[in-house]
């Protein structure tokens, strides 16, 4: 049973949308979680004694040093990747759910092993096509305005100038090999987890055949919002590698395990952990935004164009 839009335009479409909204509301969670992972020893730009101290120091020192629209800082490229980005994840897992079906695969390993393995996919396709360059424009602009930052951005435009002066296509894909790793994790744990909830919360179809009804759009919400915040925790030490190999002293770093391990050698395992309480957040409104948003736009767009849902 797919719980995705029944078409491919509607799966694009209606994750495009949801891309769009969900980053307008939880963006300030991403810079707060992408200071925090930046404040590494191992940073030239570590700050000692100025460096944010909490999420909540970080974000109240930013309102006032930069007024609220700090808060947003990076987050026009995250703005304008963010439709294209969920589009790619949403519809990838439906081309590959609907080819999985068509072969059998769903009836071979199971509903679960196969959202999986789209998910792990469809992740990937999103991360090297959308989510790369446009972390990597994001974290620079937010490195730039942490406390030792150079300041050197003056916007999204001279961002995108100075990458492509200094370093061409290349330095968008900084970090690339964690940036594919995790994204791939975290949408096979996403929609494996999503899938598994859903199924769980609407019950077995009825003893006549008949399909158990759509969840709730507060169910859906809250179905993709745990499966986020457990891909969060679980993916963090990948998350904090890459916000460190794209920064803007990112270039230092020779490889991910160079990088993980200059990371460590400086503060010990627990920085990989850096920002994971602001993260959760986000990626728990995040996900489960996405995943509601998903599924409402899916069927509006289905019965405006006459398809007929299987969502539920």
């Amino acid at each position: 049973e797919n719980p995705m839009p029944d078409s491919l335009a509607s799966a694009t479409a209606a994750g495009w949308v949801a891309g769009t909204l969900e980053i307008s509301v939880t963006f300030p969670f991403e810079y707060i979680k992408t200071q925090m992972q930046l404040q590494q020893e191992a940073s030239a730009l570590f700050a000692g004694k100025d460096r944010f101290r909490s999420p909540f120091h970080c974000a109240a020192a930013t309102v006032r040093e930069r007024g609220v629209l700090g808060l947003y800082r990076g987050g026009l490229s995250w703005a304008i990747f963010g439709g294209p980005r969920s589009a790619v994840r949403f519809g990838t897992f439906e081309t590959l759910t609907a080819a999985s079906q068509r072969r059998g695969m769903h009836q071979r390993l199971g509903t679960p092993t196969a959202d999986t393995i789209n998910g792990f996919a469809a992740g990937m396709a999103e991360a090297a096509l959308c989510q790369t360059p446009n972390q990597v424009i994001a974290i620079k602009m937010i490195h730039d305005q942490s406390p030792r930052g150079p300041r050197q951005y003056e916007g999204l435009v001279h961002c995108v100038a100075c990458i492509w002066r200094a370093e061409g296509v290349a330095g968008y894909f900084q970090g690339v090999g964690p940036a594919v790793t995790k994204g791939a994790a975290t949408n096979a744990i996403r929609f494996l987890g999503f899938g598994q909830l859903k199924r769980l919360a609407q019950g077995p179809a009825g003893a006549d055949g008949t399909p158990p009804p759509p969840l709730a759009t507060w169910q859906a919400m809250l179905c993709g919002g745990i499966a986020g915040a457990v891909s969060a925790v679980a993916t963090q030490p990948i998350d904090t590698v890459k916000a460190n190999m794209m920064g803007i002293d990112g270039g230092r770093y020779r490889s991910a395990f160079h990088c993980t391990a200059e990371l460590v050698r400086a503060g010990g395992l627990r920085v990989l952990m850096n920002g994971v309480g602001p993260r959760v957040c986000r990626v728990f409104i995040e996900v489960g935004l996405q995943f509601s948003l998903y599924e409402y736009v899916g069927r509006a767009l289905d019965r405006a164009f006459g398809s007929s849902s299987k969502t539920n």
